[in-house]
């Protein structure tokens, strides 16, 4: 019986991805300079703007590994559009969260090297299994906590056991299980008949993003960086990850808003023009911490490259000048 309603259900699935192929519009690989992450704030909630990340771009290799140019790792991505009417809240090389404001519907994805329907199923028992993987897509709903699960195998993309997991969270909680299992088995429907494979010669954002506003919502405290030079591997509201190759060696640098840490390990520095800060330095990698006026408390922004001590008072000194602080009231 479970695997006839599977079978049904994958045939149900397979023909929503047909129709769907003729519906999306998907563009070329965005141009260099293309996007910027602009902030909005919708009823108090903020994100960037949908035009900040028109298209979802994932994989399972490491980011670290497709920049540094290892060859086993080649740049290789998947593609397809987010739902429409939702705004990103955090990307990564192998995530994407997007948020509806409207339903309050939030959607995550992720993709995985390794994982097995067996382990993503661990949980099902907790709720209503709607399919059991057997046909390339497992399903489920947590009702109690407000979640529909799904996976798909990418085998046919990135070999075997990669997969992509799908999950909305209803931050209503006003959807009843059977609500939830019907939207996520419409999205994990859309997302394959979106998907779309693309084999580069480099990673996806080299150049792409020209700048970034990243936020301190609680604060509200933002800056505006120029990354129009940067491959940017990571995305959320208060932090941006780059990556660069350096004379073969690779290195991140990562620019956030947040607290001081390490209070005590700290010491008093300027830069060039005087601008004061406080340095922690490690064998690998500095933190230089600014100091910005909050509402409530003192935000911090954070510049942490990796580079050995000696070189770091010139890279600051570099990347600095690319931030745009906030105007003082």
């Amino acid at each position: 019986m479970k695997k006839t309603r599977s079978r049904l259900l994958a045939a149900a699935l397979l023909l929503c991805s047909l129709l769907g192929l003729a519906s999306v519009a998907l563009t070329e690989a965005p141009a260099a300079g293309s996007l910027k992450a602009v902030q909005q704030t919708i009823r108090g909630n903020s994100s960037w703007t949908p035009e900040s990340y028109p298209e979802i771009w994932i994989t399972p290799i490491f980011a670290e590994y497709i920049i540094d140019g290892n060859e086993r790792y080649p740049a290789h991505f998947l593609r397809f559009a987010p739902p429409e009417g939702t705004a990103p809240l955090r990307i990564d090389y192998d995530y994407a969260n997007v948020i509806d404001f409207d339903t309050l519907l939030q959607y995550s994805y992720q993709a995985f090297s390794r994982m097995s329907f067996e382990k993503f199923l661990e949980r099902a028992e907790e709720g209503d299994l709607l399919a059991d993987g057997s046909d390339g897509v497992a399903l489920y709903v947590l009702a109690d906590n407000r979640r529909g699960r799904a996976m798909i195998d990418l085998e046919a993309y990135f070999g075997d056991a990669a997969m992509l997991s799908i999950e909305i969270y209803d931050h209503t909680g006003d959807l009843s299980g059977a609500e939830l299992g019907a939207l996520i088995q419409g999205e994990a429907a859309r997302v394959q008949g979106a998907l779309q494979f693309e084999a580069l010669d480099h990673y996806w954002t080299q150049g792409v993003f020209s700048s970034v506003a990243l936020y301190d919502g609680y604060e509200k405290v933002s800056v505006t960086v120029d990354t129009s030079g940067m491959t940017l591997i990571g995305l959320q509201d208060d932090k941006l990850t780059s990556r660069a190759l350096v004379d073969g060696d690779g290195r991140t640098t990562e620019i956030s808003l947040g607290s001081l840490l390490w209070e005590d390990e700290v010491e008093d520095k300027a830069l060039a023009d005087g601008t004061p800060y406080k340095l922690r330095i490690t064998e690998y990698s500095s933190h230089a911490f600014f100091k910005l006026a909050g509402k409530n408390r003192d935000v911090y922004l954070c510049i942490k490259i990796e580079t050995p001590p000696e070189g770091f008072a010139a890279e600051l000194e570099a990347v600095y000048p690319l931030i745009t602080l906030p105007k003082a009231e």
